[in-house]
């Protein structure tokens, strides 16, 4: 297939690019997905509209990567996409997810272990208050963790949730 001049292929709002990665041209923020990637001034970089992430660009290679994050997450272009690059370091991913594992089930399964060894008295008829701290404390240790997932995977909804949540707050008064 012959590479053609700047041609774009429209689908409804979006514009889906069918060319190789090239210097000057716009494209989706393969983060939030919401915003363009638009090479920044004086620089050989790109910054999303929207979430405001910088990328740098390889173009030989056709991929990009963030550099104002912690997390070494790169994208390949494919010609109308981005497709994720698989990073060698699995390592952290898998310690990721067996902490979080663990922080979720071990405190609610030490409240629930006291609540199964030491049961309400027999003569009350209420609510099994060890049962309900259980569910509490694994509700909020399940937040928690996952929230660090979200923060650690950059998932877009929830980076559109942030940023939405932040310009909201800034419209606030006061």
């Amino acid at each position: 297939m012959g590479r053609a001049g700047s041609r774009i292929a429209t689908s409804g709002a979006r514009h889906h690019r069918a060319l190789d990665l090239e210097a000057g041209e716009t494209y989706d923020c393969p983060v939030c997905r919401h915003g363009q990637l638009e090479v920044m001034a004086l620089m050989d970089a790109y910054a999303c509209s929207f979430c405001r992430h910088i990328f740098e660009a390889n173009l030989e290679q056709q991929t990009i990567h963030v550099v104002d994050g912690v997390q070494p997450m790169g994208w390949r272009w494919q010609g109308w996409r981005w497709q994720a690059l698989h990073q060698g370091r699995t390592d952290i991913t898998v310690t990721l997810w067996v902490v979080g594992l663990a922080l979720v089930v071990l405190p609610a399964g030490i409240v629930a272990l006291g609540g199964y060894l030491f049961p309400p008295l027999e003569n009350t008829t209420e609510v099994n208050w060890s049962l309900v701290w259980a569910l509490i404390t694994l509700a909020a240790h399940g937040t928690m963790v996952g929230w660090l997932m979200a923060e650690h995977y950059q998932f877009p909804v929830y980076v559109l949730a942030k940023i939405r949540l932040r310009r909201f707050l800034e419209r606030l008064p006061g």
